[in-house]
């Protein structure tokens, strides 16, 4: 394929029209199907599109004519991580790392693969040589950033925003980022900057959510609970109207594991898959998690996995299930009745290569909590700690939180009588589980926590069955990465800042306060 022909369809994709450039993609093609580029480019049509499926195909296709391209392998990952078929997407990340690219976007591609997979010192190595080839992208800078905020890096991630900025002053995400990295002081400029950016704003709703939640929170920092409530209110309300949801699909979703597993249905489960490397840590977002899995992870023989999705997608392939909501009474039966060995060791496969290498590993997915019991059944020998914080602080950080727009798990999450229920359900389903395995489930109080670390610590490994390390208290020189909303607060000794924060919002919380008082839940 001529290069002007390669760089006409490049730029018919950065334009969105993707119809033409498949059109001639499909062209070249029939002139020369061995035409290597443009089976990359269909690929990348194809992936632009949404088709991931074809786009690996075709990317496929390009490597095994030319397999040393590095651009070939460095889209190939990114297509599989859109897949998530995260360990796959490593490989080819890495495969094309080895092939030396010289060229920034490639090297941004694969930075952000293994950003995404959880590899952030890779990531970081990969986004530094990309900025350093040409320093002139906001885009590679913002990357740079989030990777450095991930790796505890935060003079460095500020610096990497700032030039992000520097080059796209309308880079509402990086804005948003500056406001999340540090605690903001009165005399700071952040405030008024999220202001005037806000004034009038005429932008995609996604970049309004993510400068009012970071206006929302600088005002927090700085002692305005009614300001900041105000941000929350306004920006949750129209994401609400751009996208209905009705709190009844989740809790249909509960009621199906509610339903499907009761004391027969466990009592007539298959066996499980004996192996007791896992540690989940769950709990409703914003309780404690990171903070739990930060301070079991400073032991020596536990290795922090981060939040893996492994369980959720394992379950619905298994139930040939696109989406939560389609789970059924009758299809979670049907899985207790398959082979549960089997489901528990492709769990443990699906975690590889990254675990293996140390005699435990902490998944921190939160809302792994939802299939506690199914874990239990299919690893007897893994340990669940749940996290518990006061209800109305748990709710208010759920929704003061800015989770990923992308994912339909935290659809509740803008409506604060809808984190009342969706904790109310929370809590069913965890005594569910508790009455259906007795001491197997671990609960962890994060003001408990908090208020004595030493003896809490002490408790929780005592749960875990691992002898005591002084590192676990200094869990704050824990150098693994995070990529989590609390990235930046484990990177500090425990404080108790958060505990009873709820109280500065009491007026604003009323209805919530009068909802849990309907539900007998004592806050």
């Amino acid at each position: 394929m001529p290069t002007d022909l390669s760089g006409d369809i490049e730029g018919l994709v950065a334009d969105g029209d993707l119809a033409t450039a498949d059109r001639r993609c499909v062209e070249s093609l029939q002139n020369d199907p061995q035409n290597h580029e443009a089976l990359y480019w269909r690929g990348i049509v194809r992936m632009q599109a949404g088709q991931l499926q074809e786009a690996l195909a075709y990317l496929q296709g390009a490597i095994e004519i030319a397999p040393d391209v590095p651009a070939y392998h460095a889209n190939r990952g990114r297509c599989l991580a859109q897949n998530r078929q995260t360990k796959q997407a490593v490989q080819a990340a890495r495969r094309a790392l080895a092939l030396d690219p010289g060229d920034a976007l490639t090297l941004d591609t694969i930075g952000v693969i293994f950003s995404v997979a959880g590899e952030h010192a890779e990531a970081v190595a990969a986004l530094e040589r990309a900025v350093q080839i040409d320093p002139h992208r906001a885009p590679y800078w913002y990357n740079l950033g989030a990777s450095r905020k991930y790796n505890g890096d935060f003079t460095g991630a500020e610096d990497a925003y700032r030039n992000a900025l520097r080059l796209q002053p309308d880079m509402d995400k990086a804005s948003a980022a500056l406001a999340h990295l540090r605690r903001q002081q009165p005399d700071a400029d952040q405030v008024d900057n999220l202001r005037v950016r806000l004034q009038n704003f005429a932008g995609d709703i996604n970049d309004e959510m993510r400068l009012r939640y970071a206006l929302a929170k600088a005002l927090d920092d700085i002692g305005d609970a009614a300001g900041a409530f105000t941000e929350l209110d306004t920006a949750a309300g129209k994401w609400r109207a751009a996208h209905p949801y009705d709190f009844s699909e989740d809790a249909a979703v509960f009621d199906a594991l509610l339903s499907g597993i009761d004391a027969a249905a466990v009592s007539a489960a298959t066996p499980g898959y004996a192996n007791n490397e896992p540690v989940f840590i769950v709990g409703m977002p914003r309780t404690g998690t990171t903070l739990t899995e930060r301070i079991v992870t400073s032991h020596s023989t536990v290795h922090a996995a981060g939040e893996l999705s492994h369980f959720d997608r394992l379950i619905r392939q298994r139930l040939k299930i696109e989406r939560k909501e389609d789970f059924s009474t009758d299809g979670i039966r049907s899985l207790l009745s398959s082979d549960l060995a089997q489901l528990g060791r492709d769990y443990i496969d699906a975690t590889r290569p990254a675990t293996g290498h140390t005699p435990h590993f902490v998944d921190k997915m939160p809302l792994n909590f939802m299939y506690a019991g199914i874990m239990l059944l299919a690893l007897p020998g893994a340990k669940i700690i749940c996290l518990r914080r006061n209800p109305m602080d748990t709710c208010l950080s759920n929704f003061r939180q800015l989770f990923s727009l992308r994912s339909a798990y935290y659809r509740y999450s803008y409506d604060l009588l809808d984190c009342g229920r969706y904790y109310q359900m929370f809590d069913r389903l965890m005594r569910h589980w508790q009455q259906l395995f007795p001491d197997r489930i671990y609960t962890q109080h994060y003001e408990h926590l908090v208020a004595d670390q030493e003896q809490q610590t002490r408790a929780l490994l005592e749960y875990c069955e691992l002898d005591w390390e002084d590192a676990c208290l200094r869990f704050e020189k824990n150098a693994t990465p995070v990529a989590t909303a609390s990235s930046a607060q484990v990177r500090q000794p425990i404080y108790t800042d958060a505990a009873e924060r709820w109280t500065r919002y009491r007026e604003q919380l009323r209805p919530l306060t009068e909802f849990f008082a309907t539900t007998g839940i004592s806050v």
